[in-house]
């Protein structure tokens, strides 16, 4: 008797140890942060372009927001995408696109979210600020692997329609 009441009071410590340890470490695991606004620090350049622009002395510094909407599991149910860049380029430009594209680093690929922009500039610098909406899949996707996405500013003066100015994307930042 004195022996099986050991053993149930051994094996009720060690349940309890067990559920105490299982809640501390269910009190770490991650959860999906609700608030935080990914942002993806660019300098968008014409080395970057597929192909290379070399003889283009022209930049782009900037950065893409994501202002995003979850509900209370942490999926995403609605957002905008914000474009912000200063553009310096040595004379007069017509911009005729800002986009995210689905492509690997040396690759092209299509355009998944467009900002919607063509500004002409007449001494070639300024500033370049679109707020555009995007579906919930396509910017958890681009979160999930923002490597396979690519930044580029299309212009028809000078000519590059395809794109004079790129970067990869990476992990954002969260503000």
């Amino acid at each position: 008797m004195r022996r099986t009441r050991f053993h149930s009071a051994i094996l009720t410590v060690g349940v309890v140890a067990l559920v105490v340890i299982g809640a501390a470490g269910g009190a770490q695991a991650k959860k999906p942060s609700l608030s935080a606004t990914p942002v993806f620090k660019l300098n968008l350049k014409p080395s970057q372009e597929v192909p290379k622009i070399k003889k283009l002395k022209a930049n782009a510094v900037g950065h893409v927001t994501f202002d995003l909407t979850r509900n209370t599991s942490g999926a995403i149910t609605s957002g905008e995408v914000i474009f912000y860049f200063n553009y310096k380029f040595p004379d007069d430009v017509v911009i005729s696109g800002l986009h995210i594209h689905q492509g690997a680093k040396g690759a092209n690929g299509g355009v998944v979210v467009d900002s919607g922009t063509s500004e002409s500039d007449s001494d070639g610098q300024g500033n370049l600020t679109k707020v555009v909406s995007a579906s919930p899949t396509t910017l958890q996707a681009i979160l999930d692997n923002p490597r396979n996405y690519y930044v580029n500013l299309h212009t028809t003066t000078p000519p590059h329609p395809d794109g004079a100015l790129r970067q990869q994307m990476s992990n954002p930042k969260k503000r």
